[in-house]
């Protein structure tokens, strides 16, 4: 079963691309808290994760099969028209009068969280990165 650098590396790239499209959606958000009728957006990173995987897109010279529904497959990526239909709006918690539902101090918390998580997906792929280095060098 060989597998390519791409393979080892492809839930990783996908995780940072929808995390680095989900901080400028947040960051446009925070633009746009004066623009009247602007509508808040994120994305929902667990369902586009979902759809990411696709068990029939698995090659090897092994027939593997999962036994449960839960069982993970083969992560492809997300494509970009699947991180538009990841797009979510929200419902503000106080209506503003020109139907701009940005609160700002809900964006900002948003947008936080969102640049903790982005380094933590780095902090992974370096760690991935480490691993391959020992076990080229043997250690």
């Amino acid at each position: 079963m060989a597998r390519s650098i791409d393979d080892y590396f492809a839930f990783n790239r996908a995780a940072l691309t929808v995390k680095n499209e989900r901080l400028e959606l947040i960051s446009g958000n925070i633009a746009n808290a004066s623009t009247p009728g602007f509508k808040a957006k994120d994305l929902d990173f667990a369902s586009l994760l979902r759809k990411s995987f696709d068990p029939t897109k698995i090659e090897t010279d092994i027939p593997i099969s999962t036994t449960d529904s839960r069982h993970i497959g083969y992560f492809s990526g997300p494509e970009w028209s699947d991180i538009e239909s990841g797009v979510t709006y929200y419902v503000p918690l106080a209506p503003s009068l020109d139907n701009n539902t940005v609160e700002i101090g809900v964006e900002q918390a948003r947008y936080g969280r969102a640049v903790a998580d982005y380094q933590a997906s780095l902090q992974f792929a370096e760690g991935k990165i480490t691993g391959l280095r020992k076990a080229f060098r043997g250690e």
